[in-house]
């Protein structure tokens, strides 16, 4: 009976979903559907592509399109389409972007620049440059970011260095000795020959330059030969070999004038000296006439033959004090000898009185016990200090009761120990305390495993009045 029940209501249960999913007119009409569809075209991004997983032949609404970067390309968080009201929307505004390099690495003594490009992305390329005094020591010198990072090994930049000077035997290379085999960019040494009996053909000093090489021919030495040179009219020599010939080193020559008349200016021996240069310039013959010196309070008021220049042997003048009221020192006639001096000092005038002791002066003493008194026209002298140069008269004259002089004494540039320590230098003379005379040059090399501070630094520095500027080196 309970079976009979259950087969009626399953026929009556389908008769009436029959009846709904028909028409009015009794026509099956199908399932009724609102769902709503995307475009068939995709839609595209830089740099990205759709994810296979994500194709299908069509879209319904709620769809998802998940996009992937093309290589070397990202993005932040995922970009995903989804079909909506017809229209695909991308849900994260995301895209993708060139990948990013961390930032290079630096090596020692090198720098990098960007050969392309503005920011460490995939695909842009750095090359490193050494600094000034290093070479590239790695056939690549560049590294490009790719998609895992920056391609290839850091590169390395080596010290540039010259190899030693080869000279020859006779070429004495200053600042050499503390290298074994290698000079590093900078370094300079100098050159010359052991035996003034040699002259230096060439460079006086090199470099070591950025490309490992001197910035010159080595010098050589060759022997010293003496060239004569113009002899002036009225000027007879005597030494001078057939046509003329070079002369060697230590070879003399003598000098005298042809005229009794005239008078030799300069030195009467000249000796052909170190580097293939004369001793002194070559004499000049001049008329024989007495110089004209300075009047002090005096006035020339007769000569004969006349009261002006030139004065020529036998010359005399006549002097007379510039007024009454002053004294006369020394004669006051004088003649102009054969020899082309005066017969006496031209004399002075001044009013009576004394000078007092004689001025202090700097780093100076005086050669004799001071007095307390000393007359017109009297003179002292001065010896200026050891190591100190002279500069100007060493004598002090006593004028109407002012002492006059231009003596100066010129300071050394003391150089001690701990300063060259500091400067991590040393002098080629030796390696303590030095002096370096007034208006003479110092000289000093880095000390081992150092180099100059800049290109500009002076191994040579000159010594001005107690005042030196010393190299630096690091």
């Amino acid at each position: 009976m309970q079976s009979s029940l259950l087969i009626v209501y399953l026929f009556f249960s389908v008769s009436v979903y029959t009846s709904v999913i028909r028409g009015k007119d009794g026509v099956d009409g199908g399932l009724s559907s609102d769902t709503t569809t995307c475009p068939e075209i995709l839609p595209k991004i830089d740099n990205g592509d759709v994810s296979p997983a994500s194709l299908k032949s069509n879209y319904t609404e709620g769809d998802r399109l998940l996009y992937t970067c093309r290589h070397g390309y990202t993005s932040l968080g995922k970009i995903i389409y989804v079909c909506n009201k017809n229209q695909w929307v991308n849900i994260r505004d995301a895209k993708c972007s060139l990948k990013r390099c961390e930032l290079p690495a630096d090596i020692p003594n090198a720098h990098f620049v960007l050969m392309n490009g503005t920011d460490f992305v995939f695909g842009n390329t750095i090359k490193y440059i050494c600094n000034e005094g290093y070479k590239m020591g790695t056939r690549i010198d560049t590294r490009t970011c790719l998609a895992g990072g920056w391609s290839n090994h850091l590169p390395q930049c080596e010290e540039v260095s010259c190899l030693p000077p080869a000279t020859e035997g006779n070429v004495i290379v200053d600042g050499f000795s503390d290298y074994s085999s290698r000079f590093r960019y900078g370094h300079r040494v100098q050159f010359a020959c052991d035996s003034p009996a040699l002259k230096l053909v060439g460079l006086k000093e090199v470099t070591c330059q950025a490309n490992g090489e001197w910035n010159g021919p080595l010098p050589t030495c060759e022997g010293a030969t003496c060239k004569l040179e113009k002899i002036s009219a009225g000027v007879s020599v005597f030494g001078v070999p057939e046509r003329n010939a070079p002369m060697n080193y230590g070879h003399k020559l003598e000098f005298y004038c042809s005229n009794a008349e005239m008078v030799l200016r300069g030195r009467s021996e000249v000796t052909c000296s170190t580097g293939g240069s004369w001793s002194s310039p070559f004499p000049t013959c001049e008329e024989i006439t007495c110089m004209e010196e300075e009047l002090y309070n005096v006035k020339i008021v007769r000569g004969i033959p006349g009261k002006v220049p030139p004065y020529k042997p036998t010359h005399t003048l006549q002097f007379q004090c510039t007024h009454s009221s002053m004294t006369m020192l020394g004669l006051p006639s004088i003649k102009c000898r054969s020899d082309g001096t005066w017969s006496s000092p031209y004399p002075t005038c001044s009013v009576l009185g004394a000078c007092g002791p004689p001025p202090s002066i700097d780093f100076a003493t005086l050669n004799s016990a001071p007095q307390e008194n000393y007359k017109h026209g009297q003179q002292v002298q001065y010896t200026c200090s050891y190591f100190h140069t002279q500069e100007g008269n060493p004598r002090a004259v006593c004028h109407q009761g002012t002492w006059y002089t231009n003596l100066k004494c010129l300071q050394p540039c003391l150089v001690k120990t701990e300063d060259m320590h500091k400067n991590k230098i040393y002098s080629t003379y030796q390696k303590k305390t030095i002096y370096v005379y007034h208006g003479y040059h110092g000289s000093f090399v880095c000390d081992y495993g150092k180099w100059p501070k800049n290109d500009n630094t002076n191994f040579r520095p000159l010594c001005s009045n107690g005042v030196i500027s010393l190299p630096r080196c690091i």
